[in-house]
């Protein structure tokens, strides 16, 4: 094929792509990839790689602030496809981007993320979503309808706490979105005396080490107008979400409750649980431990071996299911809550109808059949209790 026909077959796919993908049997749906909803920025060596997408084949801008250094503004020639390389700084840097005829984006990117701290004390109130899968919609919609953020998506909630219990990555059609949205909004809520909580899901832990099977179509198309690989998005090393995310506890201690995704049965420390998963992934390996073929030249077999036992058991707090699929393992779970020092267990990961209390009251499991649509609310009224309720999307409140 001549170079001038796959340059036309190309921005004929990416453009169709970009408003429709056809599902059989109903109507075309409409999907996102300007702004943040099609934002990946690497790190390459000394400097940062900005991609973006726009809805047209315009020339696309970019601008640069931070506090102490001169600002920047670059452009990029006619394309729906976009990117520009700008130096690492060592302080926050306000990045403007998109093209004239809008889709246009502006981020905050914070360098030399630290490791999230995985115990709290002092906390009053405790919101708490279980998986939300990439959507971005109804995420926006309950935490606003919830008082949380305003129409800006701007943090409103004061001191409360915020807990996403992992997997916002996968399924639904907008991860990199919410991703982003998640990332913004830990800085928002500690600008306005909140605090955002993630803790990492299996599907985080897929994604940075490669497993890629459940990725949505939409998602996947965006890593391939980039010409990227999608764990690329994520890469824990060489990626602004992926080094943020891999920052983040596996499970998490607030007052007396414990939290983590799938649920914690085995009886390590908080503290060498996290340790251990922060350390698998750092190491090069982590990136390719799900890759098929696996190089066994340039990394170890047994190695590998290891951080695939570790990381994607069954009984591990990345994907357990049993507190929830079964009522037999009460004895297990007050072992783990005097373990920790916790009177409550909360968990994601197994679908459950409603937002429901188990075993007594010891355990809340989260995840309902619609990503991002209802919410846990845990308010203190004693020393060690908690008023519970259940959020819809319109924000409505029920006891639990």
């Amino acid at each position: 094929m001549s170079f001038a026909f796959n340059l036309f077959f190309t921005y004929y796919f990416l453009v169709l792509s970009f408003f429709y993908v056809l599902i059989p049997e109903k109507s075309p749906q409409k999907f996102r990839f300007d702004g943040k909803y099609g934002l990946y920025v690497s790190i390459e060596g000394d400097h940062y790689q900005v991609h973006w997408l726009t809805s047209a084949p315009e020339e696309g801008y970019l601008n640069t602030h931070t506090e102490e250094v001169e600002n920047f503004s670059y452009g990029t020639p006619k394309s729906i496809i976009h990117k520009v390389q700008i130096p690492l700084h060592d302080q926050p840097m306000d990045i403007d981007f998109g093209s004239p005829s809008g889709g246009n984006g502006q981020i905050t990117i914070v360098p030399n993320h630290e490791r999230d701290a995985f115990e709290f004390k002092g906390v009053d109130s405790v919101y708490v979503l279980g998986d939300t899968h990439g959507n971005f919609d109804e995420v926006v919609q309950i935490l606003q309808n919830s008082k949380l953020i305003d129409e800006n998506h701007q943090w409103i909630g004061g001191r409360v706490h915020l807990v996403f219990l992992g997997d916002i990555l996968d399924r639904g059609k907008d991860a990199l979105r919410l991703t982003w949205f998640i990332y913004e909004l830990e800085q928002s809520a500690a600008q306005h005396g909140g605090q955002i909580h993630l803790i990492l899901g299996n599907h985080e832990i897929m994604v940075m080490s490669n497993d890629l099977r459940y990725v949505s179509a939409k998602e996947q198309q965006v890593a391939n107008m980039h010409q990227v690989s999608y764990q690329q998005l994520y890469h824990p090393t060489r990626s602004v979400l992926g080094r943020w995310l891999s920052t983040k506890p596996a499970a998490l201690k607030i007052d007396g409750i414990l939290f983590a995704h799938g649920g914690i049965i085995m009886g390590a420390s908080l503290k060498s649980f996290n340790d251990r998963v922060y350390q698998y992934t750092q190491a090069p390996l982590f990136s390719h431990l799900m890759e098929q073929p696996f190089d066994s030249v340039s990394f170890s077999q047994v190695e590998r071996e290891e951080q695939k036992d570790y990381l994607y058991d069954s009984f591990g707090p990345f994907w357990f299911r049993g507190y929830v699929q079964t009522d037999t393992l009460g004895s297990y779970l007050d072992a783990i809550l005097l373990n920790n020092k916790a009177k409550l267990h909360v968990v994601g990961h197994t679908t459950v109808p409603n937002i429901s209390s188990l075993y007594n009251g010891k355990l809340i499991a989260t995840n309902v059949p619609k990503a991002g649509t209802e919410m846990l609310l845990l308010t203190k009224s004693k020393r060690s209790k908690y008023h519970r309720f259940r959020i819809n999307l319109l924000g409505e409140f029920v006891v639990l």
